[in-house]
Order: structure tokens, then C-alpha cells, then sequence
């Protein structure tokens, strides 16, 4: 999800969305193309599809046997499954055709020349290429692409390949790449005498776990980022989680697992409003004896916290927000040079030790020496801030009605039936934290953005898609950083390939003026506080959002879990 909030901040910025003279089409909107990775079980292409064509509100168009879809000026092309590094030759030839053929089209959409002296009005041809943490595919197409198309390339950006902070390591992702690949991809470069860029967030101080740290009141604008249809699977993971916690917790306390735990989440789980997005719960693989003690822990707990407040959960298993390490080299970024440095080095591979050196192929993008992790976090805040005010002006207020609010009336009610009975037979460190789990479930951001007054059933925020929820001014939080057209976005085309979605390229930008300066609305109604909250010990500050820090109990922040727990919790 982090990737395609962040594409959709490049997208808000290439077609000047909020301020642009009518939806669909401009002939001033940037080009782009979107190489989404072929994944099994994630569907990144329809995906990816599907927010392109709800933040431009252009059809898309069909094209190469299905396989491009265009939407105005932007191509989506289906991409190559990262799994498969050898082999299937000819499978990789017609994606590498079909890339190029994406790419060329673009480019004359967007006026840039077919040679390199760029003749009469044709802007000279420059490729930026982003990359996702796996490399393969990058590489056979540098080596199969048209020469012309190759000589195009100006630069490359890596994103969560390398995890750069305080060491250098592959990440999860990047494992897949084998030395003989980063070798290669050095090799590409100095050949073509262009910069690779490795972007990841712990080197860049985008250190905070969760999108809420990130975004104002995510639960609720996350509705206006992205369609329905793209945040579903989400929240039906999210809710899973929930009441798998939940009941975890409930067999813990009674030493009853398996089948058996089941059985309790199907006496108490509404089947009507769950059938379709209960699986973890109704597992009793969920239920084995250590998973349900690993529930007291305090990660599973924290995790809760966060899932009860903004229950959109990730489809993977990935932590952190990698993707947001894009943003200070979008276009939606003002003046990131003023902030950020690209610093040349050489880094050795095989002995993993990295070093200043100039000239240098390599760079890593890290905060300037005036930058620290408050300014960083705030930066991101008000940049996807902007970006919401953007959307906000096409799509107007999120829209939350009786589906959501059913399943969460029944995720609330097992949870609750679960937490309760489990009160009293917990070790009591334990219980003060699970508390916090009860109260967002009720009290969070999506609880109050579904109902905002508590106790009156008869009222929620918006019953059906043609009555908008109702709105409050509320102070805006610390926020100075927007849309801005930095020498870096004006140099030709970009190609971004996100982690199941990899590639574009914009034409020169529009000028999209100075930051966002206007009041944000907020849910009607009280909006909970976010200032009683503290980190759990061990994990880095979270500089969150209003008075203080994102969700985690004051009582996690020290000691531990006696070493004897009694009952079944032993």
C-alpha cells in the first residue's frame, strides 16, 4: 500500500491534479510509464489499473494482447514475476518488447525526439529508470533494449535493495539479488556512463513502521487516496488480524487451542458480515499453542494497537514503509536538493563495506546535516499532506457507509467478547496493554470515522456514496512542504518500478506552485487524541501526527513480562 500511495503522489503531481481544467486527459499532464510486477496472488497490474484510472478518471484503453493498458498519457505495463531469474527466454523477450514499445509510445506522447539531438521543437529523449528492490529484470532489459533507447537512459534509482543504516546489508527483498548481478549492474553503468541511486529508508530516516506515523488521520483519508476496490483486501486482512489477537488471547487465557478456539470464534463472530474476509480467524492453524502465548508479546500487541486504530493491513509481510524512500526523488517532492545529498561511493559487495569516493557510480541518497528525524518525518507529513489536498479537490471527502460499518460492528463485538474474558486470567502486564487494544477498537480513528458519536445507532458518517460525510475545521498539524518543480524533476522522462509496480517517466513538470497552505477538515465529530501514547521499549520515537506519537500504551514503554506467567500462559 505504501507503493501506491506513493505513486499516486507522483501521479497527483504529473497530471496537477486539484488544479487542473477538467478530469480525464490534459495535453499539459507529465507521461509515465508503470511496469508492474507480475506477483502471484497480488493482481499488481489490474491493481494498479484500477488507481491510475480513479485518480486520472481516464478510460484505459487496452493494448498488445491486453498487456498495456493506457490512460491518457500513462501506460501500465505487465511486468516480469522477480521469482524467476533464468529461463523462460521467450517470455522475457516479449516483455522486453513490450517495454520498449511502452516506452517509445510515451516518449512521443510527450514530444521528446527519436535521436539524440532532439530536432526542431522534440525535447532531448532522457530515461530516469526507479527500480524495486530486485534487479534481474532491469538488467536484461539494458541488455536487450533498443540501442537508442539504451543510450536514453540518464540514470537509475534502487529502492530497498540494500538496507544502508549504520551498515550495508541486502534487504528481505534484496536477497534475490546475487552478487553477479550487482556486479553487473555497476558494469551497465559505467559503461553508460550514468548514476545508480540506492534509495532506502532507514539511511534516509524514514524509520516509523506504519503509515499512520506518515499520514494525517490514515484511516480515514486513506478512503480518499485510493478507490474502494484497491483498499478492501486491506481492511479485510486487518480485520483477520484483529479478531485472530483477539481470540488468540481467549485460548491463551483458557489453554484451549486448535479446533476448539475456533469454535469460540464461530459462536461469536458474526458469519453474515464476516464470511467474506474471515480466514486467519477460522484457521485452527492460527490457534497452535505457541502463536496464541506469542499474542501477549509485545510486538503482537503494538501490531493490534495500530490494526484497531487504522485497520488496513499490509498484504505481505514486509515492514516499514520502503516505498515512501521514493518520495524525495518524485516530483511531488519541493526542492529536495535543499535536503537531501546523493553522496558518491564505492561499495564492495562481497566484503559489504561502502566508502566516499569521487568520481563514483554509485550514490546514496541521504538527509543533509541540518535534517534529523523529527524534520524528516515532518517532511513526509506535509508532503503527502499536499498530495492529499490534491485529491481531496477531485474526489472530494472520503465516503463510509453501511458495509464497512457492519463489519466493523462485528469485529468490535468478538474482539470485545474475546479481550473480556480473557481479563483476570492474563499476567496483569499483560492485560494494561491489551487495554489499549479495546479502547481503538471503539475510540480510534476508523471508529469515530465510522461513527462518530457513539451510542446512536441510528447514525453513521455517510449511509450511501451520494451523502458525504460531514466535516470540521480542526487545527492542521506542522506541515510546510509540498508540490514544487526542483531542477531534478525537469530533466526529461522517469521510469519508476515500484515493489509490484515498476516504472515511469514524466515529460517536463507543470508548475505546481508553493506548499499547501489551507486548513484540513477533519471526521465530524471528536477526534481521538493521539497524545497519551508512547513507544514500546526498544523502538525508535514515532513523531506522529497532533500532540504526540502514534499508538502504543504508555505502559509498554519499559520492563517486561514476568518470567513466570502462571496458568496457561506458562
Amino acid at each position: 500500500m505504501d507503493a501506491l500511495l506513493q505513486l499516486s503522489s507522483v501521479i497527483a503531481s504529473l497530471c496537477d491534479l486539484g488544479t487542473r481544467t477538467h478530469q480525464g486527459t490534459n495535453d499539459s499532464d507529465g507521461v509515465m510509464v508503470i511496469l508492474a510486477e507480475e506477483k502471484q496472488g497480488l493482481h499488481n497490474f489490474q491493481r494498479i489499473c484500477k488507481l491510475v484510472g480513479y485518480l486520472t478518471c481516464a478510460v484505459g484503453k487496452r493494448h498488445l494482447e491486453g498487456t498495456v493498458a493506457v490512460f491518457g498519457k500513462i501506460a501500465v505495463v505487465r511486468g516480469w514475476d522477480n521469482s524467476v531469474v533464468q529461463g523462460q527466454a521467450e517470455a522475457l523477450a516479449k516483455t522486453v518488447k513490450r517495454v520498449d514499445t511502452a516506452v517509445e509510445r510515451v516518449l512521443q506522447m510527450g514530444g521528446f525526439g527519436s535521436d539524440q539531438g532532439g530536432r526542431g521543437k522534440e525535447k532531448k529523449r532522457r530515461v530516469v529508470w526507479h527500480q524495486g528492490p530486485v534487479i534481474w529484470f532491469l538488467l536484461e532489459w539494458i541488455k536487450s533494449t533498443t540501442p537508442e533507447l539504451r543510450a536514453a537512459l540518464s540514470a537509475v534509482t534502487v529502492v530497498d535493495a540494500l538496507n544502508l543504516d549504520g551498515s550495508i546489508k541486502p534487504s528481505v527483498l534484496g536477497r534475490a539479488n546475487t552478487l553477479p548481478h550487482l556486479e553487473r549492474l555497476e558494469q551497465y553503468a559505467k559503461r553508460l556512463d550514468i548514476p545508480v541511486v540506492f534509495l532506502d529508508t532507514g539511511s534516509q530516516d524514514i524509520s516509523f513502521e506504519y503509515l499512520g506515523t506518515y499520514m494525517y488521520f490514515f484511516a480515514y483519508y486513506v478512503n480518499t487516496f485510493l478507490p474502494a476496490s484497491l483498499l478492501r483486501p486491506h481492511l479485510h486482512r486487518a480485520q483477520d488480524e484483529l479478531v485472530t489477537f483477539a481470540f488468540r488471547l481467549r485460548a491463551a487465557s483458557e489453554g484451549t487451542y486448535g479446533s476448539e478456539a475456533v469454535k469460540m470464534v464461530q459462536r461469536h463472530l458474526d458469519a453474515g458480515t464476516a464470511k467474506q474476509w474471515a480466514n486467519m480467524c477460522v484457521n485452527k492453524e492460527s490457534y497452535e499453542k505457541s502463536k496464541c502465548r506469542a499474542a501477549g508479546k509485545d510486538e503482537a500487541i503494538h501490531h493490534a494497537v495500530q490494526l484497531a486504530d487504522s485497520p488496513f493491513a499490509l498484504l505481505s509481510h514486509r515492514v516499514g514503509v520502503p516505498a515512501f524512500a521514493r518520495l524525495a526523488v518524485g516530483p511531488a517532492s519541493a526542492s529536495a536538493e535543499d535536503y537531501y545529498s546523493a553522496v558518491p561511493v564505492n561499495i564492495a559487495f562481497s566484503k559489504a563495506q561502502i566508502r566516499p569516493s569521487c568520481p563514483a557510480t554509485f550514490h546514496i541518497l541521504i538527509p543533509q546535516h541540518t535534517q534529523d528525524l523529527e524534520k524528516v518525518t515532518s517532511r513526509v507529513q506535509g508532503l503527502m499532506m499536499a498530495v492529499l489536498e490534491r485529491v481531496r479537490q477531485e474526489k472530494g471527502n472520503p465516503v463510509l457507509g453501511d458495509a464497512e460499518k457492519g463489519m466493523w460492528k462485528a469485529v468490535v463485538k468478538a474482539c470485545e467478547w474475546a479481550i473480556d474474558g480473557s481479563e483476570g486470567k492474563m499476567p496483569g502486564e499483560v492485560a494494561k496493554k491489551v487495554k489499549f487494544v479495546k479502547q481503538k477498537l471503539r475510540e480510534g480513528t476508523w471508529g469515530y470515522a465510522l461513527d462518530p458519536r457513539p451510542g446512536d445507532a441510528k447514525t453513521t458518517t455517510a449511509t450511501t456514496a451520494t451523502t458525504p460525510m460531514a466535516t470540521a475545521p480542526m487545527p492542521e498539524p506542522n506541515r510546510t512542504y509540498g508540490f514544487g518543480t526542483g531542477s531534478q524533476q525537469t530533466v526529461g522522462a522517469h521510469v519508476a518500478s515500484l515493489p509490484g509496480a515498476t516504472q515511469y517517466m514524466p515529460q517536463q513538470m507543470p508548475q505546481l506552485g508553493a506548499a499547501y497552505t489551507g486548513q484540513m477538515p477533519a471526521v465530524a465529530g471528536q477526534l481521538p487524541q493521539h497524545g497519551v501514547y508512547a513507544p514500546v521499549q526498544g523502538q525508535n520515537e514515532n513523531i506522529g501526527f497532533g500532540q504526540g506519537r502514534e499508538y502504543v500504551p504508555n505502559s509498554m514503554v519499559g520492563g517486561g513480562y514476568p518470567q513466570s506467567m502462571g496458568g496457561p500462559w506458562r
